[in-house]
């Protein structure tokens, strides 16, 4: 089986992306998010709605979402904040609110590229920690961020507007330094 040379490239999301992030995330949605998710809930969670969504935070000029590019083809986007919650130190917690790849494409490192880019751009303005949010049923996903390091920490919460379950997951910066 021979391998095939990818040229991956990372680069901050532009205004012009938003309809080519909508399009990852609601791709991803309708494949991560089947069965876990109220069918309602994936159907309103649509390219327009998306689109909007994405445009306004790639508008934030603080606060980057990153797309990873396979051979010049939008593949995978990652977005970076301070932490939201109340019971976190937002200088020192980092959050990451979406890790989205196209379906076809996980398992293939794509995601790992762009967690520790997002790291590194942690680490490069101060932060300490970085925590996300999953749901608890997603198992795939649940994997991918323990095999990145990190681990969970005792949040619990219900995804906005329904009843399905979430688990919050941290690392430390010091641990990501080498993949774990």
């Amino acid at each position: 089986m021979g391998s095939e040379a990818r040229a991956l490239t990372i680069r901050r999301a532009l205004s012009d992306d938003a309809t080519t992030v909508a399009h990852i995330h609601v791709e991803s949605w309708n494949v991560a998010y089947r069965g876990i998710m109220p069918d309602e809930v994936i159907a309103r969670t649509d390219l327009a709605y998306r689109t909007a969504f994405w445009a306004e935070r790639i508008a934030d000029q603080e606060w980057p979402v990153f797309l990873l590019e396979e051979n010049g083809k939008c593949i995978a986007f990652c977005q970076m904040v301070p932490t939201q919650d109340s019971d976190d130190d937002a200088a020192r917690v980092g959050h990451i609110p979406s890790l989205h790849v196209l379906p076809q494409l996980r398992g293939h490192g794509h995601g790992r590229v762009l967690i520790d880019h997002v790291f590194a751009e942690f680490r490069r303005r101060g932060f300490a920690e970085v925590t996300l949010w999953v749901l608890e049923e997603n198992r795939n996903a649940r994997r991918f961020y323990e095999k990145s390091g990190f681990r969970l920490d005792g949040g619990s919460r219900s995804y906005p507007r329904t009843n399905v379950p979430e688990v919050r997951y941290r690392i430390g910066l010091n641990r990501a330094l080498k993949g774990g």
